[in-house]
Parts: C-alpha cells; sequence; structure tokens
C-alpha cells in the first residue's frame, strides 16, 4: 500500500508502506480521517515556521483562551520568558488544565468550547513545544495532523514494534498528552516530570521523518542509565518509507497539502 500527498506546489509525495498487522489497522483510522476529518494545516507546517511566528501564534492562542473565558488564565509572555526553561514547565502544567489530563479526560473547556478555542488550546501546547528547545530549530520533519480526538489502544504486541528513528521513514506520532521519556531529556527535565507519560495510544497522525534525530541518543542512554531507568520503550513505531530524499527541499516550497490519499 501507498500513501500519496500532493502539495499545492504540484509536488506528490509517495509513500510505501509496511505489510504487517498494525499497519493494517492503522490504515483504518487513517481512511475514516481522510473520508470525514479534517487536516489541520497550520499545525502540520508549524516545524518550518520562523521563531518570531511561533511565538507570535503562542500568543494569539493565549489571547484567545483568555478572551473566551473572559479573565487571564495565562499571561501574555515577556520577551524574557521565551529564555526560562520554568515558564515553559508552567505552561505545559497550564495546558494541562485547560485541556484534561489526557484524551479520555477532557475539561468541560474542551466539550464545550466553539472549535477555535479548542484549537486556540491545542496550539499553547504546540507552540510550547516548539519554542523551548533552545536554540529555537526548524525541524527536518513533518507532523501530518487532523483535528480529531478517535485513538484506539496500542496493543502489546504493538510495543515490540518501537526502534530508533532513520533518515527518510514514515512513523506513528506520539499522540498523546503529555511528554515521552525522549522529551524529557530533551527538555532537561528528570524522568519524575508529572507531565511524562509512555505512549498508550495511537491515531491517524503520522509522521515524516526526512532527518534522523541530531540529539546524541548516546548521552540519552546515558540519561537513563543515571536514573535507573531499564526497559524503557524508545524509539518510533515505522509505518513506511519516502524514497526521494530530496523531498524536504521540495516541500518547504509549499504552504499546503491538497490532497492525501490511500492507495
Amino acid at each position: 500500500m501507498q500513501i500519496k500527498i500532493v502539495f499545492d506546489t504540484g509536488y506528490e509525495l509517495n509513500v510505501d508502506l509496511i505489510d504487517n498487522d498494525f499497519v493494517k489497522r492503522w490504515c483504518r483510522l487513517l481512511s475514516q480521517e481522510l473520508e470525514h476529518g479534517t487536516l489541520l494545516q497550520e499545525d502540520t507546517f508549524s516545524n518550518f515556521i520562523p521563531e518570531s511566528l511561533a511565538r507570535q501564534r503562542l500568543e494569539q492562542s493565549i489571547d484567545c483562551v483568555n478572551k473566551f473565558l473572559q479573565r487571564e488564565i495565562i499571561s501574555i509572555p515577556l520577551s524574557s520568558d521565551y529564555s526560562n526553561p520554568e515558564f515553559y514547565n508552567r505552561l505545559h502544567e497550564q495546558f494541562e488544565k485547560l485541556a484534561g489530563p489526557d484524551w479520555d479526560h477532557p475539561t468541560r473547556l474542551m466539550l464545550v468550547a466553539p472549535a477555535e478555542v479548542k484549537l486556540a488550546v491545542r496550539h499553547i501546547n504546540r507552540y510550547c513545544h516548539l519554542l523551548e528547545q533552545q536554540p529555537y530549530q526548524v525541524h527536518p520533519w513533518m507532523r501530518i495532523e487532523f483535528d480529531t480526538h478517535y485513538r484506539e489502544l496500542l496493543l502489546d504486541q504493538d510495543y515490540e514494534l518501537f526502534e530508533p528513528v532513520s533518515d527518510c521513514t514514515v512513523v506513528l506520532d506520539y499522540s498523546t498528552l503529555g511528554k515521552s521519556l525522549y522529551e524529557c531529556f530533551q527538555d532537561g527535565l528528570s524522568p519524575d516530570y508529572a507531565g511524562m507519560k509512555e505512549q498508550r495510544h495511537y491515531c491517524a497522525n503520522f509522521i515524516l521523518m526526512f532527518e534522523k534525530d541530531t540529539l546524541s541518543r548516546k548521552d540519552f542512554y546515558q540519561w537513563l542509565k543515571d536514573h535507573n531507568i531499564t526497559n524503557p520503550t524508545l524509539g518510533q513505531i515505522k509505518l513506511g518509507s519516502i524514497s526521494d530524499k530530496n523531498a524536504l527541499d521540495k516541500i518547504k516550497k509549499s504552504a499546503k497539502i491538497v490532497t492525501i490519499k490511500l492507495e
């Protein structure tokens, strides 16, 4: 099977999918989203934006939520906040209070708010993650994201499929409210960080990984050892591969995905 993604420049990206039971189950979710769901274009292209635009979008999202609730739930960040790790930790905690601890237990706000407010809440989390990694990076991957809360539980045997990410691969998205162990390591947090959660669910969202992560895996493994963590679930579930080695440069010239087809 293949996924064909057509961009507004006319570029067509083909993804060759792996033939296994998990990918077949995941394809059923993807088919459902392609037929009935909505692709989040801003979120999907957010890894390629400059820091100034990420800050602007974070502040707009905070302002949207504050105006809806008619009080200042989150203060608009000062310039100095963007270099303060504690600011991002507080923002993650505030996001969880707004959204709920996980997708199965949303807050009343996420049940009754208009769609644009719900999206603003999610964007607080999105741009917090982008901005907290300093120095700011334009990442060599693209998350294909749908406006969906529909998820399935990972089966026990699915955890055997997690593996380190390599170049030009397509992997399952994290799709979990919280931070993975690796994200805690990236952000200079300890493994007992309250928001650390192992992945238990999956949805149709997926990631086009054009280059493997540049952070040192050796340092990460030492971090795990230092914190006495054994047998963790590491890596991501591979869904397929990208044959076009120049795909990233071509995609960066686009601003929109026109169609996604599962063939």
